[in-house]
């Protein structure tokens, strides 16, 4: 059995505020294979690095008095919320805000960087020099700030790519089948790998010969991976399986007895809030 691949998880998620330039780094400094992360976009089209379009949760946009105004009622996944939306924000306008961590209860050692980092965009991190022929796996997300673009986001993340000379291995994400299959003619001439995301579903409820006529692997929780033997049946139709999200405070018994499991059930790669703890029990497996 090869051992999987880690991946950051919006970067080293447990020990900076996600999503941005200091998380990722860090994560590849504590030897993470490469860095997972979001894309939405802005009113004026850019691609920012956010896991939502709301802003609230993992920015100080609360505290700014000038944005006060943009405060709405909106839908996520089909739920209402009232927040602030990336989508009513230009660049310049984001630019004003800081991250925060969104568990701060949970992780006051990431809590204690809130309002110390930028909000970052996909160009900012495609020009930095860490990433360099690591795996870059972008989540292309689906949703309202998807309904003011002039073109797909599958368009904008190609044109950022092919202007940019960063030399990463990029693996495109989504949970939105038709957004997955744009972003692949999109980038039709680059090479990269593509996953379509799931969850709570079940082998049953799934065509796994159309998708792998079409993409290179799954990517799948930690619930449904345990539920089913998804490994089994997704390697013998050539698609891989990348797991989300391995969390250290989700341990029951040992924190090595938990990552143990993951990696027993052959997954091609994980994605990880702590990549240096999984990094260690991958180590002293040899």
């Amino acid at each position: 059995m090869n051992s999987p691949l880690v991946i950051a998880h919006r970067g080293a998620s447990a020990y900076r505020p996600e999503n941005t330039l200091e998380a990722f780094e860090l994560g590849i400094h504590q030897g993470a294979d490469g860095i997972e992360f979001d894309l939405v976009t802005s009113k004026d089209q850019q691609l920012i690095i956010r896991h939502e379009n709301t802003l609230s949760e993992t920015t100080n946009v609360k505290a700014v008095a000038a944005f006060n105004s943009l405060k709405r009622d909106g839908l996520v996944h089909g739920q209402s919320v009232t927040d602030w939306f990336v989508e009513d924000f230009t660049l310049p306008e984001i630019k004003q805000l800081k991250a925060i961590e969104r568990l701060a209860e949970l992780r006051p050692g990431s809590a204690k960087y809130d309002y110390q980092f930028d909000i970052p965009t996909f160009n900012e991190l495609l020009a930095q020099s860490f990433i360099a022929e690591k795996l870059l796996v972008i989540e292309l997300k689906s949703g309202t700030h998807l309904q003011h673009l002039n073109r797909t986001i599958g368009a904008l993340t190609a044109e950022a790519i092919h202007t940019a000379r960063a030399n990463p291995q990029y693996v495109i994400e989504s949970f939105d089948l038709e957004v997955l299959l744009d972003a692949k003619e999109q980038l039709a001439g680059v090479e990269a790998q593509y996953l379509y995301a799931l969850e709570k579903t079940s082998l049953e409820h799934v065509d796994l010969y159309y998708l792998a006529e079409n993409f290179d692997g799954l990517t799948i929780s930690l619930q449904m991976l345990f539920a089913e033997d998804w490994v089994k049946s997704c390697h013998e139709v050539g698609l891989q399986v990348w797991a989300y999200t391995a969390r250290a405070e989700e341990a029951e018994t040992s924190i090595d007895e938990y990552y143990e499991r993951i990696i027993e059930t052959g997954v091609d790669a994980i994605f990880a809030d702590h990549p240096d703890l999984i990094r260690r029990v991958l180590s002293d497996r040899g």
